[in-house]
């Protein structure tokens, strides 16, 4: 019975320690600034083997929902998160891209004020993968 215990015991602990992590790589994403180096508004850097090669955010401008589609050149799992012009997120989701094409619809965004928001694909490292502009009309 004590060994069985014990083992027991090192599940939680390891499961513990994971969910401590999760919450650091989920607060250095809230906390990460959300710009691309050199104030660059697409993906386009330097990485010779782009994870994300091709986003297509519509409509732009949005005004009930925005459709994302994503090819990604193997699976990764993302952020996807979305600022208003105060840099206050005001959508955020985690997304798991296979290899190929993805897409999600962000929709409950008819609230929004009328303005230009700030769109980010992060990594769980808290690279930006991708970052674009897209005005709510």
């Amino acid at each position: 019975m004590i060994p069985l215990s014990h083992n027991h015991n090192t599940q939680e602990h390891k499961a513990e320690k994971n969910s401590i992590s999760m919450r650091q790589k989920l607060n250095r994403l809230l906390q990460s600034d959300h710009t691309v180096p050199g104030g660059n508004s697409t993906s386009d850097f330097s990485n010779p083997e782009i994870m994300i090669p091709k986003v297509v955010v519509r409509p732009n401008p949005f005004f009930t929902s925005i459709t994302l589609d994503v090819t990604c050149a193997q699976g990764k799992h993302v952020i996807v998160r979305m600022f208003d012009e105060d840099d206050k997120i005001v959508k955020m989701f985690s997304w798991f891209l296979v290899k190929g094409i993805n897409i999600t619809n962000i929709s409950e965004v008819e609230f929004l004020p009328t303005g230009v928001y700030s769109l980010d694909i992060v990594d769980l490292e808290g690279d930006v993968l991708y970052s674009t502009h897209i005005s709510k009309g």
